[in-house]
């Protein structure tokens, strides 16, 4: 509705190309005030609540399929995931959006380290969806800063400050509580150890990619890197599941010949690589802080809402672990985007704030505080 151009002319040429003559506005044509803001922010909020609603509703939906559908397959169910979602993307290139792309040989190796790291904790953290209540699950998964910041300093001798090292205390305090304080039924050793090896995995993943993904930034958009990343994780899940002894077992599911079942399942393994486009898509549209605050604010309600949706039986220890919990990844949150707040914006002009989430290394108006403990806040209210 607004035209740049201001030649005489311009504004004829641009409106009404087939009349064939020139009208002069008499003044240009604007948004109304109040619907500028929502004209600019309005993929934004489309794309976080998009990727709050995909996030909870992935989790959730995953449980129901092991404990409704009686699906008890986590690697298979990984596996579906990945098969689904490469056939939705091949689709999606025949009918002409976007284009595949192949990852180049030099890097093979490095994405095979990346494909087994991710295999390995789709695969782990499944399975402890599988044994354990989501309340917990999600609870130790929110424990993955520790790790991330564990290895930094072990594998890349990243020092950070005292105040980050501070905050990592209640994401190790919160996750004691909310073990001791859940019920026999939503809780086995198995898969409270699975759960740990698979944050531990997705740490280890996060540090790892960290260090490598300008390496892939020239060769393939996100759509083709999750295309490949899939592909190759396949040939591991089948060969898990084969050690695992699915193939035997699913044969004699009691739910395979119910329709709403495998619907189920196919929403389910859809939804895997949904939520990869829809992390993109709010990386893309938002800032930085706004998708670290989607991701607590998705943690959090993924956990309330699965102890209503389950009937989780929720003790003081459950709930005081779980607030502590969130508390202290929040506050981390805070602290971990003022620390690349502070990189980036030594790479950036007086006036412009660095977002590394952004694609392309975008930058926008700095209208941010620059105090970690006050983002931690914000992120919490």
């Amino acid at each position: 509705l607004t035209t740049h151009d201001t030649r005489p002319g311009a504004y004829a040429r641009a409106m009404l190309p087939h009349q064939g003559k020139v009208l002069e506005p008499k003044e240009e044509v604007r948004w109304h005030p109040w619907l500028e803001p929502m004209r600019k922010n309005g993929m934004g909020v489309i794309s976080v609540c998009f990727l709050i609603v995909v996030a909870v509703g992935k989790t959730i939906l995953t449980k129901a399929a092991f404990s409704q559908a009686e699906f008890s397959f986590p690697v298979l169910l990984t596996g579906m995931s990945c098969a689904l979602t490469n056939v939705a993307i091949g689709i999606s290139w025949l009918l002409g959006f976007g284009e595949c792309r192949l990852p180049n040989k030099s890097h093979l190796f490095s994405f095979a380290v990346l494909t087994v790291l991710t295999a390995l904790s789709m695969c782990f953290q499944n399975t402890a969806l599988d044994l354990l209540s989501i309340a917990l699950q999600q609870t130790l998964r929110a424990t993955l800063p520790v790790f991330v910041i564990v290895f930094e300093t072990l594998m890349l001798g990243v020092f950070h400050s005292g105040e980050l090292y501070l905050c990592l205390v209640p994401l190790v305090v919160g996750p004691m509580l909310s073990v001791s304080g859940s019920l026999q039924e939503d809780f086995t050793d198995v898969g409270f150890v699975a759960m740990v090896i698979g944050v531990a995995l997705a740490g280890l993943k996060v540090v790892y990619l960290g260090q490598i993904v300008n390496r892939f930034k020239g060769d393939m958009d996100m759509i083709s890197f999750l295309f490949w990343l899939d592909l190759f994780i396949l040939p591991i899940l089948a060969l898990w599941a084969l050690l695992n002894e699915e193939y035997s077992a699913v044969a004699d599911w009691k739910q395979k010949t119910n329709w709403v079942a495998w619907a189920l399942l196919v929403v389910v393994s859809l939804m895997g690589g949904l939520r990869a486009y829809t992390i993109n898509l709010t990386v893309k549209y938002s800032s930085a802080l706004t998708k670290t605050t989607a991701d607590v604010f998705t943690q959090g309600l993924t956990i309330y809402a699965s102890l209503y949706i389950f009937q989780t039986t929720a003790t003081p220890g459950l709930h005081s672990g779980i607030i502590l919990t969130i508390a202290g990844f929040a506050i981390y949150a805070g602290l971990k985007y003022k620390e690349m707040y502070m990189k980036a914006n030594g790479e950036c002009g007086e006036d412009e704030e660095g977002v590394p989430f952004l694609e392309g290394g975008a930058k926008i108006r700095r209208v941010t505080s620059t105090s970690g403990l006050a983002d931690g806040a914000r992120i919490l209210a």
